[in-house]
């Protein structure tokens, strides 16, 4: 349980590297990369990462590429920002076997968890102050 809630505190300092900032009412921010944070090879995260952009696609015309990475530059990884329902996102965020999803509604950015029993969803503010574009 320690390593869980140590992987949820590191999943809430977070920023998205985007072209453009998206304008959906309310979006998720999902990846397939290292499903239950198991960090896998470049090629299959990109291969389950291509899938999972195939599925959103057939979803919804809302998905657009984001970074999503740790503000001092350690890690990053590829995620999407898709215009689907917060139900429709736990459910890909589940079988894709993530542990946590994003969800934005109203302005405010959520980490949701998915397949994490001990935590809850939290605000951690205005999305604005987590996207930033070059």
């Amino acid at each position: 349980m320690c390593e869980n809630i140590s992987l949820w505190c590191s999943y809430q300092t977070i920023l998205f590297k985007a072209e453009q900032h998206p304008v959906y009412p309310c979006f998720a921010i999902l990846t397939a990369f290292n499903p239950r944070s198991i960090v896998l090879n470049n090629p299959d995260n990109v291969k389950r990462n291509e899938l999972l952009k195939i599925e959103l696609q057939s979803m919804t015309n809302g998905v657009q590429t984001v970074i999503t990475r740790a503000p001092d530059g350690s890690w990053q990884e590829v995620s999407f920002v898709a215009a689907v329902a917060q139900e429709q996102a736990n459910r890909l965020a589940c079988r894709w076997q993530q542990n946590a999803f994003y969800w934005v509604e109203r302005g405010e950015l959520y980490l949701v968890p998915a397949l994490m029993d001990e935590v809850r969803a939290i605000n951690l503010g205005e999305i604005k102050d987590f996207f930033y574009t070059e």
